[in-house]
């Protein structure tokens, strides 16, 4: 399926690396840790395997509808957002494909379980999705969605690599609409 987020919808994302108050407070909280020099931990809603995900210096933190962070990589996150003031930023809405388990596998599904490592698990409905993500094991219930934000293809159209992440359903109905 065709997805897009939401236009004209703020978000609220931090550069870590900087000296922010906001991120100090994630620490506190323990939803981020500082591990060695510009490593840092990002306990989001789909790191639920016991270790967060690896993000660093100069990536930037979004925080979900429910105030749970995600890491988002600098260059990713630098030419898909624009900043309206303080940690304030719009994502510029484009058109991406997701799938979902009510769909047919796909190709990119297909190349994603054959060479991402991503398992679908219908044993386990609480996790469902799991895959190698952000230098961790992610996982995600059967009710998530697959966001592919991009989808590499050599001369041949045979698909070489694929960018892409779970996204709790609450999110999704909350961030996204669907256009196809």
């Amino acid at each position: 399926m065709k997805v897009m987020k939401k236009a004209g919808r703020p978000v609220i994302a931090y550069e870590l690396g900087t000296d922010s108050p906001q991120i100090t407070e994630l620490i506190a909280q323990g939803k981020v840790r500082r591990l060695d020099g510009d490593t840092y931990e990002v306990f989001s809603l789909e790191a639920v395997n016991g270790g967060g995900e690896i993000a660093r210096a100069g990536d930037f933190i979004k925080l979900d509808t429910s105030g749970a962070p995600y890491p988002v990589g600098r260059d990713f996150f630098l030419a898909n957002h624009k900043h309206l003031s303080g940690s304030t930023y719009e994502q510029i809405p484009r058109e991406l494909s997701a799938w979902t388990t009510s769909e047919p596998v796909t190709p990119e599904i297909a190349f994603l379980m054959e060479r991402k490592g991503l398992v679908l698990d219908p044993a386990d409905p609480r996790r469902y999705f799991t895959a190698p993500l952000w230098g961790t094991l992610e996982s995600a219930a059967s009710d998530a969605v697959i966001v592919l934000y991009s989808v590499t293809r050599n001369m041949d159209g045979e698909i070489t690599d694929i960018s892409f992440n779970f996204v709790a359903r609450r999110e999704f109905d909350d961030t996204y609409i669907v256009l196809s």
